[in-house]
This record gives C-alpha cells, sequence and structure tokens, in this order.
C-alpha cells in the first residue's frame, strides 16, 4: 500500500515538474490583433493572448484574473526605447491585495486564449511605429523562480490624434483612418450601407446617410422645438441629438442591431424613395422580426433617410 502511495506522489510530482518545469520552451505564446484596425494614441488596442502546448506532456500554469500578474508588454519604439508601463499597471503590480489565480492544465497541442488592452499595461501618448512583446509568467509575477514565455513580435502603427479634430472627426472611417465620402448610391443600396455599419457599431458611416436635421423633426414636438431656435442653436442640438442617438436615448427602433436583414422592395421617384426591410433581431430563445420602411429623398445625386416607420411581425 505504501509503495502505491509513493508511486501516485512521485507521478504528480513528475507532472508537476513536466508541467511547470524546464519544458517551457514547448509552450508557444503568441499575441495578435484581436480586431485590428487604425490606431489613434487614445485608442484602446485589443490583443488576444494564446498560450499552445507544442510538447508530448500535460502543461500545469496560473493564470491570474489580474491580468498584470500574468504577462508584461514591452512596446519599443523605432530607437529600440521602451515605453513606459501605464498607471494603472504599475499600481497593480505594488499592490497589498491577494493575486487570486486558477491552475489550468493544457493537454499536449491544446491552446488557451485571453484578451486584454495594451492601454492597461503601456503608455502611448505619441504617433509613430512600435513593437509589442509580451512576456507571460507561468507561476505568476513575483514568484521567487519566476519564469517566462517570450511571445512573438507585433508591429504597431499609431497615427496622430484626431481627438482635437473635432471639426472634421465625425467624417473619419476610424477603422482605416480616412475620409468618409458619400457616394451616389441607389436607395437600397444606402439602406444597406446603414445597417451594415450599425451591425459594425460604425457610427461615422452610420450617420453618413442620415439627414439628421430631419429625423429630429419626425414628431411634432421636435419640429416646434426646431423652427425656433437660432443657427447656432441649431447647431448644438443636432449634435446633442447625435450623441444621444449614440447613447440610445432616442429614437430607438433606428438604432437596434439586426442580426439579419433582407430587403424587400424599392420604390422611388426622381426625387423620393422607400425602402422596406426586413430586419431579424437575435433575443434568447428566439428571433424578434420587424418590417422597417426608410424614407429617403434625393439631394445633389446623394439619397438621404430622414424618416423611418417600424412594423411588428412577431417572433420566429
Amino acid at each position: 500500500m505504501h509503495a502505491k502511495l509513493l508511486e501516485k506522489i512521485l507521478l504528480i510530482l513528475l507532472f508537476l515538474l513536466l508541467g511547470m518545469g524546464g519544458l517551457t520552451a514547448e509552450i508557444v505564446c503568441t499575441i495578435r490583433y484581436y480586431d485590428k484596425k487604425v490606431y489613434y494614441p487614445e485608442s484602446d488596442i485589443e490583443l488576444k493572448v494564446t498560450l499552445t502546448n507544442q510538447s508530448p506532456n500535460p502543461y500545469l500554469f496560473r493564470i491570474s484574473e489580474n491580468r498584470a500578474f500574468s504577462v508584461t508588454f514591452e512596446v519599443r519604439n523605432l530607437k529600440n526605447q521602451l515605453l513606459p508601463q501605464a498607471q494603472k499597471f504599475i499600481a497593480q503590480r505594488n499592490s497589498n491585495l491577494p493575486v487570486l489565480f486558477r491552475d489550468i492544465s493544457l493537454e499536449p497541442e491544446e491552446e488557451y486564449s485571453f484578451r486584454v488592452n495594451l492601454r492597461e499595461f503601456v503608455q502611448i501618448s505619441e504617433p509613430g511605429t512600435y513593437t509589442i512583446q509580451a512576456l507571460f509568467y507561468p507561476r505568476l509575477y513575483g514568484n521567487p523562480r519566476t519564469e517566462t514565455v517570450a511571445s512573438n513580435i507585433l508591429t504597431l502603427v499609431v497615427r496622430p490624434s484626431v481627438a482635437g479634430l473635432e471639426a472634421v472627426k465625425e467624417q473619419i472611417d476610424l477603422q482605416v483612418g480616412e475620409f468618409l465620402k458619400q457616394a451616389a448610391l441607389p436607395p437600397d443600396e444606402v439602406v444597406k450601407y446603414v445597417l451594415t455599419a450599425r451591425q459594425k457599431s460604425e457610427w461615422n458611416k452610420f450617420f453618413l446617410y442620415i439627414d439628421l436635421e430631419s429625423l429630429y423633426q419626425r414628431s411634432p414636438e421636435g419640429a416646434r422645438r426646431y423652427k425656433y431656435l437660432s443657427e447656432a442653436e441649431r447647431i448644438e442640438t443636432l449634435k446633442r441629438f447625435r450623441q444621444q442617438l449614440t447613447e440610445a436615448i432616442v429614437d430607438e427602433d433606428i438604432l437596434m442591431i439586426p442580426s439579419e436583414f433582407e430587403i424587400l422592395k424599392t420604390t422611388y421617384t426622381p426625387r423620393e424613395a422607400v425602402v422596406e426591410v426586413i430586419q431579424k433581431f437575435a433575443q434568447k430563445g428566439f428571433k424578434e422580426v420587424k418590417r422597417y420602411t426608410y424614407y429617403l429623398y434625393r439631394k445633389n445625386d446623394i439619397w438621404l433617410i430622414y424618416n423611418y416607420e417600424t412594423r411588428n411581425l412577431g417572433t420566429e
């Protein structure tokens, strides 16, 4: 009996040794952009960190809910100078609070991934070209026998900030860093463009073909209030209205995000158009179905949405 117990203990120790000992070279850490886009100094930079067990044995490591104790990011400029760590990251590392963690075992060829925001680790205050490398701590940071697993290196391009360009900021496609320009699309393509932009939460694209002034006045109360405003007050009112739309405070029906949609019918004259769309909205366990009717008018060859109606069609 004692021999069997000793054998079990030796097996456990061997497992721990293989998992957290000298096989870190076969544990690969890779980083990639979670949803790559154009980045500015004020941007969130979402990264996906993946650990892959390429050894023939199970690999045991620890992961902390406070990622500051599991990974460090080294961001260098073209002069190979390290960028300073973020204040939040420094505060977490120096905290006296207990570090909560989980033990995770990866079988051969298994992966474990988590998502982080680079802004919470490093201060990036200037535009430029940088390199990013992660250092993963299988035993957590601060352990007397701290080990690190270095990741691949990513290139990061940070463009000049648009924070001070308020006059044109709303005209920029934040995904590619270029100015948005209205195109002479047919009415159904305009509606498709707007709905697709809403699905992706690309607000500047969403508003590109919407006449905010008309949308604000679609209610009698809004039209009556708008009529007596000065030009300066109108500009400020529409700016506030746009912000309220992005926060879903007003006109919630036009802001609902369809999981899918189908354009049923388009009718138009040289100046007016009506586009009917079936839109489905994913709920828990079912889909809500609505018919949307969008009203557009033509201005200098550009079709703009100025009003809409909705009708519930039930669920499926």
